[in-house]
């Protein structure tokens, strides 16, 4: 799916530094909303050490009332027992109490979930913004709606206030083990993953996500997840466009000849990078100007990496790829990718004597069982189709050793070494990998 497609995500591209903090708070509150599970354990974590939950539901018969709501006045929060006043920033709550921030008017609430007489406050920033006297003032003008005015302080209002900080870490931590859970179960919230994603993209030091130092080589999910995090990075800070799809990792590329560099891990823990020239006709015009080579090794940060190399020929029909043969040098009886082939045999082919012309071709020049890998008889001949598309293309691969990726990812909070990477392998493989004759 398209990242664009985020539920929450606007679609401009402005920098709105103000509208953050709303945008983030409304995301909170409707994947509250839609996710039971995720609302459970934030709502089980907050109460934790009190008496709360058990009371709203320890029996089947308990008549429970959930209202969520963002933007509310303090003087439309009334008919309250308990107000839990929850900070949610980077910056941890002050001393609660100790605040002075006395002004008396009608301020208006990040979050207010109210709970039959229970009542979460939440006060949310975008950044390292201490918010505890902001806080406290929400607090003390929704009390002195609801009694009779008195000094606000924990003498008089302790046993109704409850302060709690929740900061962005700890909330996420929540938000990432049950979004882990329900993809286990097959039941993955979309509302929940599109505010990960928001969250990621606009810090990805609020999620838990470990350094590659600190993984096994065998924990490929994690590996990848924090090589996402360097690339969202790479976005925000340079030219280089993340590709916008969720099915696969990688790069936007800007040659005429590829236009995306693919990012995994395998087995190993090794990234393996991929790029696939040729991959339509179009970008083939510019690969089969003359006869393609690709260069055995190229240098990033310093370090060699070979390349390895393989053809790709592609039957698309509706634009949508059906077959495909994959070989390598050994599996050619003579040349195949020449320039009059390209301009010959690729593109649109039609049923009949250019279909036969193809057979003929991969007999020729192909010293393996080519119509078994492709099930040419079933997929092709015996599809229906009248025509298909057919390109010449390529895989090239490099790989880079969990060993380097350790030594250059040692710090949590630091994703520098990764982003320099990032950047260095988009640069090698737009400057070096191509070699022109």
């Amino acid at each position: 799916m398209n990242s664009h497609l985020n539920i929450f995500k606007s679609y401009t591209n402005t920098n709105r530094t103000y509208q953050l903090e709303n945008d983030l708070t409304r995301a909170l509150a409707i994947s509250l909303q839609e996710d039971s599970l995720f609302f459970h354990e934030v709502f089980k974590e907050i109460l934790k050490g009190t008496n709360f939950y058990n009371q709203l539901f320890e029996s089947l018969e308990s008549e429970t009332n959930v209202n969520i709501n963002i933007q509310k006045r303090a003087s439309q929060i009334s008919n309250f027992d308990h107000i839990f006043a929850i900070s949610l920033s980077e910056s941890e709550i002050s001393d609660f109490w100790e605040q002075n921030y006395n002004k008396n008017y009608d301020p208006i609430c990040d979050l207010v979930i109210q709970i039959n007489n229970i009542v979460l406050v939440f006060e949310a920033k975008r950044d390292n913004v201490n918010c505890t006297a902001q806080l406290y003032n929400q607090i003390l003008n929704i009390t002195n709606t609801e009694n009779e005015p008195q000094d606000f302080n924990k003498e008089n209002y302790g046993e109704i206030v409850t302060p709690f900080d929740f900061n962005w870490p700890r909330l996420m931590a929540i938000a990432v083990k049950v979004s882990s859970f329900e993809k286990t179960m097959n039941s993955q919230n979309r509302f929940l993953s599109d505010f990960i994603s928001l969250v990621k993209q606009h810090n990805f030091r609020w999620l838990p996500e470990p350094s590659i130092s600190a993984l096994q080589p065998t924990n490929k999910r994690a590996i990848l997840r924090r090589f996402e995090s360097a690339i969202e990075e790479v976005a925000k800070t340079t030219e280089i466009s993340k590709l916008n799809y969720n099915d696969r990792l990688g790069l936007e590329f800007y040659r005429n000849w590829a236009k995306e560099i693919l990012f995994s891990i395998n087995d190993k823990g090794n990234l393996g990078v991929s790029i696939y020239p040729g991959n339509t006709k179009g970008q083939g015009y510019s690969l089969f100007e003359n006869n393609p080579k690709f260069s055995e090794k190229l240098n990033i940060l310093g370090n060699e990496y070979k390349t390895k190399y393989s053809y790709h020929i592609k039957l698309t029909s509706f634009q949508k790829y059906f077959q495909g043969l994959w070989f390598s040098e050994t599996d050619l009886k003579k040349p195949l990718y020449t320039k009059a082939n390209f301009n010959k045999y690729t593109g649109r082919k039609k049923r009949g004597n250019q279909w036969e012309q193809l057979s003929s071709l991969f007999d020729e020049s192909l010293n393996y069982d080519w119509k078994k890998q492709c099930d040419w008889e079933n997929s092709v001949i015996g599809s229906g189709k009248n025509q298909f598309d057919i390109s010449f293309g390529y895989e090239v691969h490099i790989e880079i050793p969990f060993q380097k990726l350790k030594e250059l990812d040692q710090k949590q909070s630091e994703l520098n070494n990764l982003i320099n990477l990032i950047i260095e392998i988009h640069k090698s493989f737009s400057n070096e990998l191509l070699l022109r004759n």
